[in-house]
């Protein structure tokens, strides 16, 4: 089977597995002196294809990077609700923060979540001047499931073989810098656990039974990043945790490895004893981490990803 050819993005690969028909956000106390706008429409036509923004309420003189956080669910479920809280501390910081949804599993095959991840950002871009956007200033964060989808959209390009589709096609999806933690570099690494495997699999059409196992195979490849390995990539930042059960370290270790040999500018932060969710575990560490990554990336306007 073959596919031809500053904004922060959040995830999460384990979690609920509500269906896209039954969401049911959950919406947060708006602290003071932010906005949040709520269920805008990126696309039309499917009910996934919304988002939230939150920002400050203080127009700052010149445009800000902008924050994506894209939430997670084992790609079966999840809102663009989840990670409010997150987005109302990075809009305090000057961020303008954008938290999409995208269609799962039961609503499609891989690469259709990836092309929902990328209409976001391209609305973003698109609606740079309403939200006092610097559209040059895109990264992108993102755990586990979440986290792989940002990776992939921050590593593929047109000439990727995966052919973006949906709204504001006009508009750039590439990403100036990627924080992801929990991500899956490789879903076609022997050392996963059955779990995981059976939610690769699906992710890659596997209940289309008139699909080969070459067939699915050459899906999961295609989503994988390890797929994408050169030096010319947005910076990158990993985080995992040696005991992670849900999304096995041994993927990201190797892609990681790929990576810097290849010449890519990426950093690790690999916390030995530490599960799926390294970022909470980890936090006093991650988050400034994190922080520190996108000022140092999306302080200025400079790159051309």
């Amino acid at each position: 089977m073959n596919f031809s050819n500053a904004i922060v993005l959040f995830g999460v690969f384990c979690g609920s597995s509500t269906h896209a028909q039954t969401l049911e956000p959950k919406s947060p106390a708006t602290p003071r002196g932010i906005l949040f706008e709520k269920d805008i429409q990126y696309r039309k036509g499917h009910e996934r294809w919304v988002l939230n923004v939150i920002r400050s309420s203080e127009i700052s003189a010149e445009p800000q990077a902008a924050i994506v956080l894209v939430h997670g669910g084992g790609w079966s479920g999840g809102d663009q609700y989840r990670f409010s809280n997150m987005g109302f501390e990075l809009a305090k910081k000057g961020y303008v923060v954008i938290l999409p949804t995208y269609r799962m599993i039961q609503d499609g095959p891989f690469p259709a979540c990836l092309n929902d991840v990328k209409n976001a950002i391209r609305w973003a871009r698109a609606h740079a001047k309403e939200y006092n956007i610097d559209p040059s200033r895109i990264g992108a964060y993102g755990n586990s499931a979440g986290g792989t989808l940002v990776l992939t959209a921050a590593l593929t390009t047109k000439e990727s073989g995966i052919p973006e589709e949906g709204s504001f096609l006009q508009y750039s999806s590439s990403l100036q810098s990627v924080v992801c933690s929990g991500a899956v570099g490789n879903m076609l690494h022997p050392n996963h656990s059955q779990r995981a495997k059976a939610v690769y699999r699906n992710l890659a059409g596997a209940r289309n039974r008139d699909l080969s196992l070459e067939q699915i195979e050459t899906v999961m490849q295609t989503a994988s990043p390890s797929s994408y390995v050169r030096k010319e990539v947005p910076p990158i930042l990993l985080v995992h945790g040696g005991k992670d059960d849900v999304v096995f370290i041994d993927s990201t270790d190797e892609f990681f490895k790929s990576m810097k040999s290849a010449g890519a500018n990426i950093q690790y932060l690999r916390f030995q004893d530490a599960g799926h969710a390294v970022m909470g575990q980890m936090k006093r560490k991650t988050t400034p981490a994190m922080h520190l990554f996108f000022q140092k990336h999306l302080k200025q306007s400079e790159s051309q990803y």
